[in-house]
């Protein structure tokens, strides 16, 4: 018996519309998830940090409730915790390299004091204002644009006490 061509040729399974969505679908999957392991990984130091400034912050700084742990830095690195102690008060922790540094809030100016200062003296909205540590003192931080030049901003820095301007410097076009 003679077969012909087509007869004695083995038939390959195709994959089917099905196996295809979810052979794609795992894939979309498979990266989602390798996403979202890179970013918890990459912010793993950042975190481990700051939890560690919020434990000296309660443990040395005698905060009872913390409402915000920001890391500066400018002429080194310094954790700045903000909270409350036990009764209410609330406090500003530096954590320098070697000693802590406590301010009260209602002895200094407060961040809402510090933008209408700064609002009083310049036109605009700031980018950014943080609390900071500079030439070895507390300070606020100021970030905006340029009045003259809108393509340039400028970082003021002022003091964390009575909000008097300590420098300020013009960065370059960014």
């Amino acid at each position: 018996m003679n077969m012909s061509r087509s007869e004695g040729k083995r038939v390959l399974p195709s994959f089917t519309l099905g196996r295809w969505l979810f052979i794609i679908s795992g894939f979309i999957l498979f990266l989602i998830v390798s996403f979202v392991l890179y970013v918890r990984s990459a912010d793993s130091d950042y975190r481990r940090a700051e939890n560690e400034a919020i434990r000296i912050g309660k443990a040395q700084g005698e905060l009872v409730n913390v409402s915000e742990a920001v890391r500066h830095t400018w002429q080194g690195n310094v954790w700045i915790v903000t909270g409350e102690d036990a009764g209410g008060e609330r406090w500003t922790v530096f954590e320098l390299e070697n000693e802590i540094v406590r301010k009260k809030a209602s002895e200094n100016l407060t961040e809402e004091q510090m933008l209408a200062k700064f609002a009083a003296a310049h036109t605009g909205k700031p980018i950014r204002i943080m609390p900071a540590w500079f030439n070895g003192q507390p300070a606020w931080e100021i970030r905006y644009r340029n009045e003259g030049d809108e393509r340039l901003q400028s970082l003021d820095f002022y003091s964390f006490e009575d909000g008097s301007l300590i420098r300020t410097y013009v960065l370059s076009n960014l």
